[in-house]
C-alpha cells in the first residue's frame, strides 16, 4: 500500500515537472516588448503604446510621466513588412527619444533662459504656431540622419576613392574602407 501511494506521488511529481518545463519554454520563446533609453537624470520605458518617464528633479524629488505614444507610421499594414517595420522602429525611437530628452532637459534649465525664451519667440513658433516643436524635431532628426550617414557612410567611401587611385587591389580596398568608418566611429564614440 504504501509502495502505490509512493509511485502514485512520483507520477504527480513528474506530471507537474513536465507542465512546467513546457510553460518554461513556452515562456522562453515569449517577449515582454518592454525597453527603454537613459535620460538625463532619469529613465525612460516604453512598451507597445505605452511609456513612463522618471526624472530626478533638481530638488532631489523624483517626477514620473506617463502617455501613450502614436507611430509615425500611417497605416498599421505597413508595419508588418520586415524593412518597413525597422525603418519606422528607428524613426519611431527618435522621435520619441528627442521628445523625452527634452522632457528631462526641461527640469534642468535655467529660469533666465527660460524668460528669455517666453519673451523671445522664434520665427517658426510665429509662422507654423503650435506644431514648431513637432516640425523642429523633425529637421532636427532629419539632418542627424544624414550627418551620420555623411560621417559613417559617404567620409568612408570618398577617401577610400581617392586612396584608390594608389590601390589595385579591390580586396585590400574594402578593407581599406572597413577600418576607415571602424577608426571614424571609435574617433566619434
Amino acid at each position: 500500500m504504501l509502495y502505490n501511494k509512493r509511485n502514485k506521488s512520483i507520477s504527480r511529481t513528474r506530471q507537474i515537472l513536465e507542465e512546467w518545463m513546457v510553460g518554461m519554454k513556452k515562456m522562453k520563446n515569449a517577449s515582454c516588448g518592454i525597453g527603454g533609453q537613459a535620460v538625463i537624470e532619469g529613465v525612460m520605458m516604453k512598451n507597445k503604446e505605452r511609456y513612463a518617464v522618471a526624472v530626478r528633479k533638481p530638488d532631489h524629488t523624483i517626477e514620473v510621466m506617463t502617455d501613450e505614444y502614436k507611430t509615425v507610421a500611417p497605416n498599421k499594414k505597413l508595419t508588418e513588412i520586415p524593412f518597413v517595420r525597422g525603418v519606422f522602429n528607428f524613426i519611431d525611437s527618435l522621435v520619441l527619444g528627442m521628445k523625452i530628452l527634452s522632457y528631462s532637459a526641461s527640469f534642468y534649465e535655467d529660469e533666465e533662459d527660460r524668460d528669455k525664451e517666453k519673451k523671445s519667440k522664434s520665427w517658426m513658433e510665429k509662422v507654423l504656431g503650435e506644431k514648431a516643436e513637432s516640425v523642429f524635431m523633425g529637421c532636427t532628426i532629419f539632418l542627424s540622419v544624414l550627418a551620420a550617414i555623411g560621417l559613417f557612410m559617404i567620409l568612408p567611401y570618398i577617401i577610400s576613392t581617392f586612396l584608390g587611385r594608389f590601390i589595385d587591389s579591390h580586396g585590400a580596398l574594402a578593407i581599406l574602407e572597413g577600418i576607415l568608418r571602424l577608426t571614424i566611429f571609435i574617433g566619434y564614440v
